[in-house]
């Protein structure tokens, strides 16, 4: 099975195929726009552009990655999100699924935060629900300041590649909710 990957490129894009390819083996997945960023998916020429890419890659399922950028209560973000990917799953004969981040993908750095306290030498405590945490890439930042190779978020691939991903289920909301629906669309 070929899975369609669009968001934010390469960060978000090869950080969920590094965490879901471990754990999807019998799996492709592929890249369907390269070098962008998550305001750009909201323009017309980046929906004709997934068609384009949707035709020539012909995945079975596309996943579309997106940071909310607010609280999971936030309707009007919300609405937003969801409209613009309505629009892009119209135009991929509606093979596709939606992967919201709630404030942003490092919520999922939070979630199996031992993971990050190893690689930057930090000592960041274990979030109760990293979907409350209002700033994870800027405490992700903060922390990691004083260690060798502070934390940008292009680290993102290679740390989704250590991620537990049980762990994610467990302690991300979200995440949990996009994998029943991930598990569903493979059968």
């Amino acid at each position: 099975m070929k899975i369609g990957l669009v968001g934010e490129a390469p960060n978000d894009t090869r950080a969920i195929q590094n965490l879901l390819g471990r754990n999807y083996q019998n799996v492709e997945f592929v890249e369907l726009l390269q070098r962008i960023d998550g305001s750009m998916l909201n323009n017309k020429k980046a929906i004709r552009q997934i068609r384009r890419e949707f035709e020539l890659q012909n995945p079975d399922l596309v996943i579309f990655i997106r940071d909310l950028d607010s609280h999971e209560h936030d309707r009007k973000k919300r609405r937003e999100r969801q409209a613009t990917f309505t629009k892009s799953n119209r135009i991929i004969d509606k093979k596709g699924i939606h992967l919201l981040h709630i404030y942003e993908i490092e919520a999922l750095v939070l979630a199996d935060i031992a993971v990050f306290n190893e690689k930057y030498n930090c000592d960041i405590e274990q979030p109760a629900d990293p979907m409350k945490v209002a700033d994870p890439k800027e405490i992700l930042i903060a922390a990691s300041r004083k260690s060798d190779t502070p934390f940008n978020v292009s680290h993102n691939p290679d740390i989704f590649n250590l991620l537990n991903f049980n762990i994610l289920i467990k302690n991300c909301r979200y995440f949990s909710a996009f994998v029943k629906k991930f598990n569903k669309a493979l059968t």
